[in-house]
């Protein structure tokens, strides 16, 4: 494994760009209720969300390939944002239409599929973005965790690498 700045900057970028495709879903889920859903046959979004899917099944099936079902993640992400950007696209132009409720269960649920094998949908710890003040209680390290710092310091600085 590489770890650099640069790669987790991109990973938390990724996992933000699942995480709001994923609180758009889950929100669109929940207000939509009302409209009416078209058939998933005239649906290219749960077509193309299909097809991602099967992907995804197979890259597994074959010896866990991960980065080939991280790819199928990611296309299910870019077909739901392309959904919300055609939605917004649409408003915008005065002629908004209803949104692919088939297509995005479709996404909705291979999410929820892709999640139980990959376990990526779960609460962000504290980042650049959030209150890293010291009086954050978020931020608060435990006293047992400074002591054993403390120690590790003492020790490598008195070169007693037993210790």
């Amino acid at each position: 494994l590489s770890f650099t700045e640069i790669a987790l900057k991109a990973s938390k970028k990724a996992l933000k760009r699942m995480d709001k495709a994923r609180g758009q879903l889950h929100e669109v889920m929940k207000s939509d209720s009302r409209v009416e859903e078209n058939s998933v046959a005239d649906s290219k979004l749960a077509s193309d969300v299909a097809k991602h899917m099967e992907n995804f099944d197979i890259a597994i099936a074959d010896d866990l390939s991960t980065p080939r079902a991280a790819a199928s993640l990611f296309a299910v992400v870019k077909a739901v944002d392309k959904e919300f950007k055609d939605l917004t696209t649409a408003e915008n132009a005065g002629s908004p239409r209803s949104p692919d409720m088939a297509g995005l269960r479709a996404a909705n649920d291979a999410l929820d599929n892709m999640d139980k094998v990959f376990g990526i949908f779960y609460k962000v710890p504290p980042g650049e973005d959030e209150d890293l003040s010291e009086g954050n209680e978020k931020n608060v390290v435990p006293v047992e965790v400074l002591e054993l710092a403390s120690a590790r310091a003492t020790a490598k600085d008195a070169k007693d690498w037993a210790l």
